[in-house]
């Protein structure tokens, strides 16, 4: 999915990936704790891409991916509401995240009541 507004600062670029075998992850085992992480400034492009990730009976599993066009809340915001969109059901008792604000508040506003874990 490409969500672009007429390249307007309040309308991030987002990228969003999640195949069957993902959603069927993230239902199976995505109701109790899931991670989120980024990368930053790690290629060339310095766009941030996000992983959803949940713990599975072989280990960590990537359940969604999504790309940015910057790290602002409202971005991050928006590939999470993305995200959310494909899985209605999910609600995740518990996250993991890194210490950025941005991803701490989008999740809160999307998941009220979820604890968060910083790593």
């Amino acid at each position: 999915m490409i969500d672009r507004n007429e390249h307007s600062q309040s309308s991030p670029v987002v990228f969003a990936h999640q195949s069957k075998w993902q959603q069927d992850m993230l239902q199976l085992y995505g109701s109790c704790m899931c991670l989120i992480d980024a990368t930053y400034r790690t290629t060339v492009y310095d766009m941030p891409l996000f992983f959803f990730c949940v713990f599975s009976n072989v280990g960590y599993v990537n359940v969604a991916t999504f790309l940015l066009s910057d790290e602002r809340q409202e971005s991050i915001a928006a590939g999470i509401n993305q995200i959310t969109k494909w899985n209605p059901h999910w609600k995740p008792t518990q996250f993991i995240t890194d210490f950025h604000e941005g991803q701490i508040t989008a999740l809160e506003a999307t998941f009220p009541g979820a604890l968060h874990t910083m790593c």
